[in-house]
């Protein structure tokens, strides 16, 4: 089955893409604490911004893994009901 394992392949990227972002997110916060230690000025607003934005990311990259588990399911069913006939 070449589109399961097309699909496969696309869940490992997603997994793979969304742990990336969840390090990206921890420099950030890092990134932002360091900088307010050293005096330097960054608002709230623009630090709230940057984190909603990696979110949005993230539950974009959730939302295409439950669709491709969606899909990956429906072909083992229909591989299945095609052994059983």
């Amino acid at each position: 089955m070449t589109v399961s394992n097309a699909l496969f392949n696309e869940a490992q990227v997603i997994k793979d893409t969304n742990s990336a972002l969840e390090d990206v997110q921890a420099t950030l916060a890092l990134a932002l604490v360091d900088s307010l230690k050293a005096g330097d000025h960054i608002t709230t607003p623009t630090v709230i911004g940057m984190l909603k934005d990696l979110e949005d990311i993230q539950l974009k990259y959730y939302d295409r893994l439950e669709d491709n588990e969606n899909v990956q399911g429906g072909l083992e069913n229909q591989a299945q009901a095609e052994k059983e006939d």
